[in-house]
């Protein structure tokens, strides 16, 4: 009877062992925690198997043959559960100390192995009793070390609260257990005449199964959780219901010199320090700014609590973020002296444009009436030394000319700044160039339109004003011309403008500040133009604007 309620024992621990391999590998996280529980529960496996074929009849080789496939399960149980409990707590052992764990169990197996050279393993095998020699007692020492290692790790991780108090409990019971139930029959204290450590460490596996089902033993979002809030930047500090705090963060801890264990009182006297006052302010905040606090090291940080709502009459639990906000108000002064900058270069640019403006309409009329104004006084001073009705003449000729283009002059300001700004605001391209067209009189202007014009390129209305514009003064100034036509080609990609006079010419073109401002409107609209001009064949300007974004030709149009 009691040989077929050890097999059932052993059938059962192979079962649940089983079992808990295949859920683990199928549907458990795969890290290497879990492939870690699991390689234990292969060698508990590997331990059990054996078992179960000992009391048949058996000669000496077969024993030693079935006694050697049970201690390879037997040698490396220890180092693997010293691995899964490291993994569990997330702790990773080096390689080196992984080399040397498997090396000393590879070692004491092959001692194993090599038992009829030197008896140092067992001191005498026999079918009916087996004597333990050096080496066994060395293995087993190893193994138990390892196995208590592992749960002085987890101990160690759940006094620091990086691991839930239940979840440590479980495995450490996991473990624990069977060594106890092996150290009582290799003392010889229990006399069961069979090892009833393999169906206990099955059920302590069982047991460790059933906790990943019921607590999420393995689950990572649970293991880790204190360690991600260890690495985050943001202060986090939980206190419970007793108002002690259970848990903070590194980051916490240097803020305000608290740890676990520490009373909320500590901190509230450390927050009102700061000028905080954590029962007043903080629990009926509801500004998401929260609390801001400036630390004594000049650390501006922001103070949030989150409360878990108890049951009437009981105290609130509740968790405190600290977020340092240094670096936003950094960013906040910079964008603050950026936008200023801007606003400077914005004017700059205004005062720039508006120069631009002055000089294209007033420059060259003013330069003719100082001429003549001079020549003026030159022939009035010659008809003060010697009258001459001649002379006279020349003289109210140079006035009248004068007058004439002041008037001229007086026109094209008033001009230009009534229409300073409308170049920017038309609708179409065409409708800017008929319109700029149709109010000069002194030229004979042609216009001809090829492709449609749409709404598409209407952001680069104002930029062919004003080329057109200065090409139309420049024409009046110095062309000396009666007539000027105008094509405006309207592409996929682009419109080009092509402007042409029947004037004086030129054979060296010096671009002046007029010439020059069309460069440049054109080129911060990364378009191109040209100039061509011969003596007495006129003058001809070639320009084209890319169809960039609307953003990129206001940008240009604005210089």
């Amino acid at each position: 009877m009691s040989e077929i309620m050890l097999h059932f024992a052993y059938l059962a621990a192979i079962g649940f062992c089983g079992f808990s391999v295949g859920w683990l590998l199928l549907c458990g996280d795969k890290n290497q925690t879990t492939r870690a529980l699991a390689a234990c529960q292969v060698l508990i496996i590997i331990w059990c198997l054996p078992q179960l074929f000992l009391t048949f009849p058996l000669n000496l080789t077969m024993k030693f043959g079935l006694y050697a496939v049970s201690y390879l399960g037997i040698s490396f149980i220890g180092p693997c559960w010293l691995l899964f409990s490291c993994f569990y707590c997330r702790r990773q052992p080096k390689t080196r100390a992984k080399i040397l764990l498997f090396s000393l169990s590879a070692g004491d197996y092959l001692m194993f192995l090599t038992n009829d050279l030197h008896h140092l393993f067992y001191l005498s095998f026999r079918l009916e009793t087996v004597t333990y020699g050096p080496a066994f007692y060395f293995h087993m020492a190893c193994t138990y070390l390892w196995v208590i290692l592992g749960i002085a790790v987890i101990l160690y991780d759940c006094r620091k609260q990086n691991l839930p108090g239940y979840h440590g409990a479980i495995v450490i019971l996991a473990a624990a257990v069977p060594l106890c139930f092996n150290a009582l029959y290799l003392s010889g204290t229990v006399k069961a005449g069979f090892d009833l450590t393999p169906p206990v460490f099955a059920l302590s596996s069982f047991l460790l199964l059933w906790a990943v089902f019921r607590y999420d033993l393995l689950d990572v979002n649970v293991v880790a959780s204190r360690h991600i809030f260890d690495a985050v930047s943001e202060g986090v500090i939980i206190y419970n219901r007793q108002e002690n705090i259970t848990y903070c963060n590194r980051t916490a801890r240097r803020l305000f010199f608290v740890k676990n264990g520490d009373s909320l009182e500590q901190l509230r006297r450390r927050l009102f320090e700061y000028g905080a006052d954590l029962e007043e302010e903080i629990p009926n905040f509801s500004s998401p700014k929260g609390l801001l606090l400036t630390l004594p090291g000049g650390e501006k940080v922001q103070l949030k609590q989150y409360l878990l709502q108890p049951k009437e009459g009981e105290r609130p639990a509740g968790i405190l973020l600290f977020t340092d906000v240094g670096e936003y108000y950094e960013l906040l002064r910079q964008s603050r002296e950026l936008a200023v900058s801007r606003q400077h270069l914005a004017i700059e640019q205004e005062r720039n444009r508006i120069a631009q403006e002055v000089h294209d309409t007033t420059g060259h009329t003013l330069t003719m009436i100082q001429s003549l104004v001079k020549l003026a006084r030159i022939q009035y001073e010659k008809d003060q030394a010697s009258p001459d009705p001649k002379t006279q003449e020349e003289t109210k000729a140079y006035l009248s000319k004068a007058q004439e283009l002041a008037g001229d002059g007086i026109r094209e300001l008033r001009w230009a700044i009534n229409h300073m700004r409308q170049g920017s605001s038309l609708q179409l391209v065409s409708q800017g160039v008929y319109q700029l067209t149709d109010r000069v009189k002194e030229l004979d202007i042609q216009v001809e339109i090829q492709g449609e014009d749409g709404p598409e390129y209407s952001h680069l209305s104002g930029i062919v004003y004003k080329c057109l514009r200065e090409a139309i003064t420049n024409c009046l100034n110095y062309a000396k011309a009666s007539r000027m036509d105008v094509i405006v080609k309207f592409a996929d990609d682009s419109v080009s403008v092509y402007i042409f006079d029947d004037g004086c010419g030129c054979d060296s073109i010096k671009e002046s500040h007029g010439l020059s401002g069309i460069r440049r409107r054109v080129g911060e609209a990364h378009g191109q133009v040209r100039f061509f001009s011969a003596k007495g064949e006129g003058f001809q300007m070639v320009f084209t604007l890319p169809l960039k974004e609307e953003a990129d030709a206001e940008q240009g149009e604005a210089g």
